[in-house]
């Protein structure tokens, strides 16, 4: 069958193989194949340099969605393909548009991160999104999706207090992602002086997909260094059953 797209270039395996290495980088291929939803066979071809034909664009997307350096551009050109004439080509859309979901941003968001992360709650069966992270000064990350073009403190106490809720303990932080500007910032000038649990909002960027900035809301916890230090900015849509 033919390519319904050819490399402008000649493909070099050895340059591919060391951005797709970098792509990976701290994961294994096992779970960056799981990551990127890509056959571990596929990859392990190119990593070890015994495939010697060009990946399409849309394969190179998968990785670019959840890798740790190289962005969609520069796989792009390591793979033979002449970036120009993908400018138009926008990943983003995966991720904001009505196809958008939490995971989409979480995941590659995550991925970039410096510390030790892993999912133990995908959104589904009613539950939030929930993620450990190793070392942090909370025993979970919940991540709870906001779909409401106005959010107030009542809106914020009255999911918190829903039944889904029940689960997140005082000992956790909870983490709102939107990608309206404007409702990012109605958000993190909410102050909840009563509520003991971390409380942060995070805004999803729109030229890439992945969280821009991310701030914390006045609770009365009293937050360290490390909870400072532990954010998504380091280094009909569809949405989670628990969501604004």
């Amino acid at each position: 069958m033919k390519r319904s797209v050819e490399p402008d270039f000649k493909f070099d395996k050895d340059k591919f193989g060391e951005a797709l290495m970098a792509a990976i980088g701290t994961r294994t291929v096992a779970q960056f194949s799981k990551d990127a939803e890509i056959s571990y066979a596929y990859l392990s071809k190119y990593k070890n340099l015994r495939e010697d034909k060009t990946p399409t664009p849309q394969t190179l997307k998968k990785i670019a969605l959840v890798s740790q350096g190289p962005s969609y551009k520069e796989l792009l050109e390591a793979a033979g393909y002449d970036s120009d004439k993908y400018e138009d080509d926008d990943i983003s859309a995966t991720m904001v548009n009505s196809e958008w979901s939490p995971m989409n941003t979480l995941l590659p968001t995550l991925c970039r991160t410096s510390f030790k992360w892993q999912f133990v709650s995908d959104g589904t069966a009613g539950a939030p999104l929930c993620a450990k992270i190793e070392g942090a000064p909370f025993e979970s990350w919940y991540f709870i999706p906001v779909t409401k073009d106005n959010v107030t403190k009542e809106d914020i106490l009255g999911i918190l207090g829903s039944k889904e809720a029940e689960v997140i303990s005082p000992d956790s932080k909870v983490t709102f992602i939107t990608a309206n500007k404007e409702v990012y910032n109605q958000m993190k000038d909410i102050e909840l002086n009563l509520i003991s649990i971390r409380i942060s909002v995070a805004l999803v960027n729109r030229d890439d997909g992945l969280i821009g900035e991310e701030s914390y809301l006045i609770t009365s916890i009293e937050l360290s260094d490390e909870d400072k230090s532990i954010v998504l900015t380091s280094n009909g849509n569809a949405i989670s059953p628990l969501s604004l």
